[in-house]
């Protein structure tokens, strides 16, 4: 007898859930272990030697090329949240172009497969239910919508794959911080979230864990989309008049981005009233020059949390607090 013992009776374990995921294998989503495995995916799979990168990204993104070895070229973001296209992707380069809180159209998108010559990936980490881009290459990642440890989802714009075989990962180790904040403060399982962030810079590209993908199943992703959008409509109606970024409703928003003056003294008054706003792509604070639009964005763009968990009256409560900061 060879292979594992097969398992019959015993305790009962997390229950398996028989919906279907947002994004399927059967319209062309490779399910991997994280964002960044989605990318290291596609240097593979592209052969990719060279790419350029937004100046208001993330180090991870930078740090994967390299590991890959990758040469990055740095193009600059406009005011507009797109590239300001002063640079040319010359043969055999690509494109990498953020959808920076769900705010890319069609014309946006074509205009990056334009002047890419179709070596374009867009990254999709802020706009999960969004379709993939026809003839670019789209990734998605599962741990900034979701109550899970890992995963994301890449889309080959020609539907190519990988020929070796991946191994599967496996999340049931990393799932205490996903498991205990249902239970208890977030401040108890900070440390560990933040840790399970800082590991993916080592982990090799995988199939999605069984966990993730199991949980994936199990979403009404319908009503989620609908109560972020709605969450999204209350703020941007409350507050768009002290927002100096002009965004359009996205569909199934990521997150509200208020520009405001003096934003890091209003995230620490809003920490204080209990009001978790996070500082995105925070590396760009210290790498970029103080005129850049990478900068003043990373520095004083609030991304106030419309998610699932919250209702009209949590916004609400978000709107007095921040109004009280102006009394």
């Amino acid at each position: 007898m060879t292979g594992a013992l097969r398992e019959i009776g015993g305790y009962l374990e997390l229950e398996r859930f028989s919906g279907q995921p947002y994004h399927r294998a059967e319209d062309g989503a490779v399910a991997l272990n994280s964002g960044r495995a989605c990318l290291e995916y596609l240097i593979e799979l592209r052969g990719m030697e060279a790419i350029w990168l937004p100046d208001w990204l993330c180090s991870s993104v930078p740090a994967a090329c390299a590991k890959h070895g990758v040469e990055v070229r740095t193009y600059r973001v406009g005011w507009d949240m797109r590239p300001a296209y002063d640079f040319e992707v010359t043969e055999g380069e690509y494109l990498y172009l953020v959808d920076y809180y769900g705010q890319l159209d069609a014309a946006d998108v074509e205009e990056a497969g334009a002047r890419s010559g179709g070596r374009l990936v867009v990254d999709e980490a802020q706009g999960f239910f969004r379709p993939p881009w026809p003839g670019a290459d789209t990734l998605y990642t599962c741990r900034k919508f979701f109550g899970v440890a890992d995963g994301g989802y890449l889309y080959a714009g020609d539907g190519a794959r990988l020929a070796r075989e991946l191994p599967r990962d496996e999340s049931h180790g990393r799932m205490g911080f996903v498991l205990g904040r249902f239970e208890r403060p977030a401040g108890e399982f900070f440390a560990q979230a933040r840790a399970n962030n800082e590991r993916f810079a080592d982990e090799p590209v995988k199939l999605m864990s069984p966990i993730t993908e199991n949980v994936m199943r199990a979403i009404d992703y319908e009503a989620v989309r609908e109560r972020r959008d709605a969450n999204w409509r209350v703020l941007d109606e409350a507050l768009r008049d002290v927002n100096g970024l002009r965004s359009k409703a996205p569909d199934g928003a990521f997150m509200y981005p208020l520009l405001v003056e003096g934003a890091d003294g209003v995230r620490q008054r809003l920490a204080a009233e209990g009001v978790f706003v996070p500082t995105l792509w925070p590396n760009c604070l210290s790498e970029r020059g103080g005129g850049s639009v990478a900068l003043r964005y990373s520095r004083d763009v609030l991304p106030l949390p419309v998610d699932q968990r919250y209702g009209w009256e949590d916004m609400e409560h978000m709107v007095d607090v921040l109004r009280r900061f102006e009394a």
